[in-house]
């Protein structure tokens, strides 16, 4: 869960998603990224030495600290490569403009309502779609296969996502 919110956070945050692997379902607390929020959290409290961490969850109300040792707990089950995607991940979404990061917010939730099966098919075709060249894109995009393969919705999800988060076909469509 914590590694899908990771991957698609940033997918979202180039959000890249992977945060795609299994969704972290954490309500993010308004007016933040979901994972670069999260990512900031978890950052602070792996820093933290045990007894710095066990005295400051034990002023937390048990719902927070709850939350707080279970995305420590995901989060020390990630390999240091999938740490490290995430961090990046989270760097680059705090990177966007403002207005790009209510985007993906809004794409993410868009992505967290699709059904779990959807889900993966539509992480899976983003993986790809952001490693290929800007050409390749906008054909795969454009192709008879991929336009039967997936919803209309989920078209849509996959082209905002692809022009969102990959500079590359932005500057090429000038």
């Amino acid at each position: 869960m914590f590694r899908s919110w990771c991957y698609n956070t940033i997918l979202m945050l180039a959000l890249g998603t992977g945060l795609w692997a299994q969704p972290l379902r954490v309500a993010p607390k308004a007016g933040g990224a979901p994972g670069a929020r999260q990512a900031a959290v978890i950052e602070r409290w792996t820093q933290m030495s045990p007894e710095q961490r066990s005295r400051a969850l034990a002023k937390l109300p048990p719902e927070r600290r709850q939350r707080i040792e279970e995305l420590l707990s995901r989060y020390q089950s990630l390999s240091p490569e999938e740490r490290e995607q995430l961090r990046f991940r989270s760097e680059m979404f705090n990177q966007l403009p403002p207005e790009k990061q209510d985007v993906a917010r809004r794409m993410f939730r868009q992505f967290n309502q699709l059904p779990a099966e959807r889900q993966a098919m539509v992480r899976e075709e983003f993986q790809s779609l952001r490693t290929m060249r800007p050409v390749d894109r906008r054909a795969r995009i454009q192709s008879e296969e991929f336009n039967a393969r997936y919803a209309p919705r989920e078209q849509m999800f996959l082209r905002q996502f692809s022009r969102l988060l990959s500079p590359a076909p932005q500057q090429d469509s000038r």
